[in-house]
């Protein structure tokens, strides 16, 4: 397929912030994360959701995201197509 697609990784927390406090996975629709915002006195955007083709949640491992968007496009490349992986995030946060 030659759309383009987009993930999203939800880390581990890394200090003691409970992950509930502030995101969470839809019930209905594993593609989409709803970020809660921690100040309870802002009504207007108390909470917003976000949908994506692919979400990972905080327990995939790097084999899990290599398998699923990086090895097909390895695939891809070595029967000829063009192909393009761009990673965007914070320094540190683990997109290698």
């Amino acid at each position: 397929n030659s759309n383009i697609k987009v993930y999203v990784r939800a880390r581990p927390i890394l200090d003691k912030t409970e992950l509930t406090d502030f995101i969470s996975r839809d019930s209905n629709d594993e593609r989409k994360i709803i970020i809660k915002d921690p100040d309870v006195s802002n009504k207007k955007y108390s909470e917003v959701s976000f949908q994506f083709d692919k979400l990972f949640w905080t327990n995939s491992t790097q084999e899990d995201i290599f398998n699923s968007i990086s090895k097909p496009q390895v695939d891809r490349v070595l029967s000829g197509y063009n192909c393009c992986c761009f990673a965007y995030g914070q320094t540190g946060s683990g997109k290698t």
